[in-house]
């Protein structure tokens, strides 16, 4: 049985959700959402009958606080938290996570993610592109998909997948949007990644923003590339004419506003995406892709 937890990230439903696939070797959880949200899960575990020390197997897409925050309160429960080899050391000493977070967030940080604290190495595997957990009775496979970014993973088990944020962010059915975000937004390794997702032939997706994806995985996929390439279209443009990160901020807020009402979103469906994933973060995001891999592209 496969549950979908919500941590109602300041709350509100439907925002970053956690996946917890029940086996014969306890719960194996897929990203575990902020530290700050945690009590809100581990209510829904019980009222489902688990405890937080039936969780076994904690499984990380990436180390982003709204995906890894409360992987340590699982870790000293006696979980085994799986992770990119390129997170696993920040998850051993999250400081450097921690500072750069908190030039971001400033006094938010506590209200949006809560704490972080160090996970013992003893307590961290290291999951390698095309690695095999054996999970109770699942095989769950691990595949390299850098894009959003450098250390990311998605799994596989049966024909189930569970995408972190390589595979997208849609919203109560809403269209699917590709999360850029700093540092290690690459558009190319993207494109790769959502090749890799196609492989895998899945008939289910589970997302961190927000829940299960059930048939029409094709057609999922398809909006996310080309949402991504137009959104990259787009700052290439802008950035070509000149335009400084203030006036992308409010231009691309604007931009992807009218998209999402375009396709059915209401001004509270708008806000919710803007909550799974803040507009203003794509502007820092495409800002170092450009300058850093293309630099000629956006010569005025």
């Amino acid at each position: 049985m496969v549950h979908i937890f919500d941590t109602f990230q300041l709350g509100r439903p439907k925002i970053i959700a956690v996946t917890a696939l029940e086996t014969q070797d306890g719960i194996a959880l897929f990203d575990v959402g902020p530290e700050s949200t945690w009590n809100n899960v581990l209510r829904q575990l019980e009222a489902a009958g688990l405890r937080q020390e039936d969780v076994r197997h904690v499984f990380l897409s990436h180390i982003h606080f709204d995906h890894a925050g409360a992987a340590w309160r699982l870790a000293q429960s006696g979980a085994t938290i799986y992770v990119h080899p390129k997170g696993a050391p920040h998850m051993a000493d999250p400081s450097r996570l921690v500072e750069s977070a908190t030039r971001i967030y400033g006094d938010r940080m506590q209200e949006l993610w809560g704490s972080l604290q160090p996970i013992p190495t003893e307590r961290i595997r290291i999951a390698n592109d095309g690695d095999v957990f054996q999970a109770g009775q699942f095989r769950v496979k691990a595949v390299d998909t850098p894009g959003h970014a450098n250390h990311h993973n998605v799994y596989a088990w049966d024909d189930n997948v569970f995408g972190g944020d390589v595979a997208g962010v849609t919203i109560n059915g809403g269209p699917v949007i590709p999360p850029f975000v700093p540092p290690e937004l690459h558009l190319e390794s993207w494109v790769e990644s959502i090749a890799k997702l196609r492989a895998l032939q899945a008939a289910r997706f589970y997302l961190p923003h927000w829940g299960l994806v059930e048939g029409g995985i094709p057609a999922h996929l398809d909006q996310l590339e080309a949402r991504l390439h137009d959104w990259a279209g787009w700052f290439r443009r802008r950035l070509k004419e000149g335009a400084d990160e203030p006036t992308l901020v409010r231009e691309f807020e604007r931009y992807e506003a009218e998209d999402l009402m375009r396709n059915g979103r209401d001004a509270q469906g708008v806000k919710d995406y803007e909550l799974a994933d803040p507009s203003f973060m794509a502007v820092s995001a495409s800002l170092r892709y450009w300058k850093k891999y293309h630099p000629e592209e956006i010569q005025g």
